[in-house]
């Protein structure tokens, strides 16, 4: 009897170690690739004087933002966004044919 249960207890065990195992998951450091076509992040500098209002215009949509002199803001864009400042066009966000983006590019609102 003494047996069983050890037996009992000993396949438990197994079980529940098996199950643990499965759920483990690697945490192996990551390397971050944008694939073609995908996010990448722009800095936006205020270099102004004064307060600008700023729109990004993508696929039929925009987003307006106002930016005080001297901010500095991060925005995830594509190739192919435009980015205007009071009205003018600033930029539009290029993806080059070596696969090389604007990305990390420190864009000055004032030229």
């Amino acid at each position: 009897m003494k047996t069983i249960k050890y037996l009992g207890f000993f396949l438990a065990f197994s079980l529940l170690s098996f199950q643990g195992v499965n759920t483990i998951q690697d945490v192996s450091p990551a390397t971050v690739v944008t694939a073609e076509g995908g996010y990448f992040d722009v800095y936006l500098k205020n270099n102004c004087s004064k307060e600008v209002k700023v729109t990004v215009k993508a696929d039929g949509s925009s987003s307006t933002s106002t930016y005080k002199s001297g901010d500095k803001t991060k925005v995830p864009v594509k190739a192919g966004y435009e980015v205007s400042v009071d009205g003018k066009l600033l930029i539009k966000l290029a993806e080059s044919d070596s696969g090389k983006s604007d990305s990390g590019k420190e864009i000055n609102l004032c030229k």
